[in-house]
């Protein structure tokens, strides 16, 4: 293993640190995508209970009362959502945690509930590549 530290010359050492450069220039654009609008939409037995715009400084709780008697506390603090508590046995939906990115849901099945997370795209946003 000494012997393979000792062929490790100062020149492998740029390559290396070029190489990392090369990567974090390819990845930079995908972390500094303009997000579009984001909503959040809570659905009960697939009909739309409430649609709201999600932006920063947007604080607030409610409570959606389901059919069968149960009920879930939705929260949102800005452009992130989450389901804070919930009176179904298992408790996934509220072990789903934040969700914070378009296309992210969930569901609470006894309650019959799904919170998910839409958006539109920002302007010049690419939707897919075929070559």
């Amino acid at each position: 293993m000494k012997d393979r530290l000792r062929t490790f010359r100062p020149g492998d050492f740029a390559v290396c640190v070029l190489v990392l450069l090369l990567a974090a220039a390819v990845a930079a654009p995908f972390f500094f995508v303009p997000q579009g609008a984001l909503y959040l939409e809570v659905r009960q037995d697939q009909q739309l209970v409430r649609r709201v715009r999600l932006a920063d400084g947007v604080q607030e709780t409610f409570t959606v009362e389901g059919r069968a008697g149960g009920h879930n506390t939705i929260e949102i603090d800005g452009r992130r959502v989450r389901i804070r508590e919930a009176d179904c046995h298992d408790q996934v939906c509220v072990r789903t945690g934040w969700l914070t990115r378009a296309g992210q849901s969930a569901v609470c099945l006894p309650n019959r509930l799904v919170v998910k997370l839409t958006g539109q795209k920002a302007s010049g946003d690419v939707d897919a590549i075929v070559r």
